[in-house]
């Protein structure tokens, strides 16, 4: 497992994260969902918190680096929550 791989895919998980939660560009789909969710819903939430969404985002970049093989299944979990918590520390030193 190569360090700069692990970052990269650290990065990575950030920014489809802000993709998801953020990004102009995906405002309009975004807007949709969010309109067919219930606002005080935990589904809702989930869609446009950082810190909730880089959890399901690093567990996908866990598991395709994996099945790449990239690193061992075994690292997958710990992988995954360390994608998370670097995206939501870039996320908090971002702002709004």
């Amino acid at each position: 497992m190569e360090p700069i791989t692990v970052a990269v895919a650290a990065l990575l998980t950030a920014r489809i994260t802000r993709l998801i939660t953020r990004d102009r560009i995906t405002h309009a789909l975004r807007r949709k969902v969010l309109l067919r969710l219930n606002e005080d819903g935990l589904l809702a939430y989930v869609l446009v918190c950082d810190w909730c969404m880089s959890f399901y985002t690093g567990a996908a970049v866990a598991a395709a680096g994996a099945g790449f093989g990239l690193w061992s299944w075994p690292w997958a979990p710990v992988l995954a929550l360390t994608f998370s918590h670097v995206t939501g520390w870039l996320a908090s030193k971002e702002g709004e």
